[in-house]
């Protein structure tokens, strides 16, 4: 195929899609999981070791950003891994070509290990365009109050570069230690720092955590089963969802697929395949349809609109917590 007529395919794909949200409410989003490479090694990652590899060259950065750029609307690009800084081509050819190639907006997920000169340099490039910044804490490699206080230092630089920017601290609720995040919560908020809990999650759903720690979680999440505050993985099945349409997840190889949940259970659904969008064969659905999927791992297509819930919806029945 040649230069012109991959642009070509690309564009034709891409205009053939939906040219505006459906719903007052729903932003536009795109998951990259901009590489593979995590420099962590946690022992609840629910990414196996061998799917933590790899990273994309510069063309293939390249041409994912010449895709999504073609995206009608502002789109929120959502990057994560692996982990995003471990990859250098992210501050080199990521960034610079999102801010410099595309109208869209910009968020991260990083577990925060970057040096503060590299962030600084990132709140720098991104300014008013970088949305939020998602900092995972881990407290196998480091301890709450040096990552505080890297936090207030972030928080500083924000507001210098990005003042409508946020900034939010997710942990994984790890079995045996659930009891420590009271005290991480505690301290966060201390600091006016806004603290998000996730039950961990395994293969086939949510870890089955006992008694006590489910007594603990629901004081550590205060009941909420608002996904903007806690993160339960419940299931969306049955309920109008618009992913494929305005929300899908890209891959470093520039596979894309309409959801999280939906590239986990590829071999089950082919359906959630949509093609490369680097390849030229990516195409966004038409509309959205109802969820066919036990759990939706992560709380971004709820929290963009993305899944319609009724106001009587029980998120948390699924499992129970």
């Amino acid at each position: 195929m040649t230069l012109t007529a991959w642009i070509r395919s690309i564009t034709d794909r891409l205009e053939r899609g939906p040219r505006r949200p459906p719903f007052r409410d729903l932003k536009p989003t795109v998951e990259w999981q901009v590489n593979g490479i995590c420099n962590y090694d946690c022992s609840y990652c629910i990414q196996s070791r061998a799917s933590r590899t790899g990273a994309p060259t510069r063309q293939m950065v390249d041409r994912i950003i010449d895709g999504l750029a073609r995206l009608p609307d502002v789109w929120e690009i959502k990057m994560s891994g692996g982990e995003p800084f471990a990859f250098a081509g992210l501050m080199d050819w990521v960034i610079p070509g999102l801010m410099d190639r595309t109208c869209h907006q910009i968020s991260i997920l990083t577990n925060f290990s970057a040096p503060l000169k590299v962030l600084e340099r990132f709140c720098a490039l991104t300014g008013d365009r970088l949305r939020i910044t998602s900092a995972s804490f881990h407290p196998e490699r480091t301890g709450i109050e040096e990552f505080i206080d890297k936090a207030i230092a972030y928080r500083a630089l924000r507001e210098r570069n990005n003042p409508r920017s946020s900034f939010v601290v997710n942990a994984v609720l790890i079995p045996g230690r659930v009891a420590e995040h009271i005290l991480i919560r505690d301290r966060l908020r201390a600091c006016e720092l806004s603290y998000f809990p996730q039950l961990m999650k395994i293969k086939g759903g949510v870890y089955p955590y006992n008694r006590e720690e489910r007594s603990l979680i629901e004081r550590l999440t205060e009941g909420s089963h608002d996904p903007n505050r806690v993160n339960r993985a419940p299931s969306y099945r049955g309920l109008h969802c618009e992913a494929g349409a305005w929300y899908f997840v890209i891959d470093q190889h520039g596979e894309a697929f309409t959801c999280r949940t939906g590239k986990r259970f590829l071999d089950e659904d082919h359906s959630a395949r949509m093609g490369n969008i680097a390849e030229g064969s990516f195409a966004r659905r038409s509309a959205g349809e109802l969820c066919p999927y036990p759990i939706c791992p992560c709380t971004v297509p709820v929290n963009r609109g993305i899944v319609r819930i009724p106001a009587e919806h029980d998120t948390g029945a699924e499992h129970g917590i």
